[in-house]
């Protein structure tokens, strides 16, 4: 299962200057719950935020830049070949089962075409920003879930992609 996991204001922003443009400890802390366990794919100008591989999950950055590297970490030059080295993770036993994309926004972007759900927390708040989360389609993903937590001033949003908009084909309801 691919998943996209993000926070992204009421007017679409997700970043300001190479930064998360809030500190909302709820959200990190949702975060933390769902990803934990996981694989977790994110850009190197996201990774190089955190700076840190992120404990409990195998950490999956993806760089087209020869010179890239961090101990702790997978690198991989494109979110295919990320998506590739997670599966093979999958099918080698390990105990991690989803893999969550995590940023920036061009992982977004590309995620959008491949992703099975989306975690969003959605803020009710507007954000000065330079980067965006993208559009998606109601006819793509419904919404599934939603926990409401008003004195954060945000929701916890689960989006399920649609089945008839699927990009490639569910292997989930082939015979052994």
């Amino acid at each position: 299962m691919i998943n996209i996991i993000a926070a992204v204001a009421a007017n679409g922003v997700i970043g300001s200057g190479g930064k998360i443009p809030w500190h909302i400890p709820q959200d990190m802390n949702y975060f933390r719950r769902i990803t934990s366990g996981h694989i977790i794919i994110m850009g190197r100008r996201s990774f190089e935020e955190i700076g840190r591989p992120l404990p409990d999950r195998l950490n999956i950055v993806v760089s087209r830049s020869k010179s890239f590297r961090s101990s702790g970490l997978i690198t991989a030059k494109s979110l295919s070949q990320a998506v590739e080295l997670a599966e093979k993770e999958i099918k080698n036993g390990k105990l991690r089962r989803e893999i969550f994309l995590c940023g920036g926004a061009g992982i977004y972007r590309e995620g959008l075409g491949i992703a099975d759900r989306l975690y969003l927390t959605e803020l009710d708040r507007e954000y000065e920003g330079d980067v965006y989360f993208p559009h998606f389609s109601g006819k793509d993903f419904r919404l599934v879930s939603s926990e409401r937590y008003d004195e954060a001033e945000l929701c916890f949003n689960v989006y399920l992609r649609n089945v008839n908009s699927r990009p490639y084909p569910d292997k989930s309801q082939e015979k052994s």
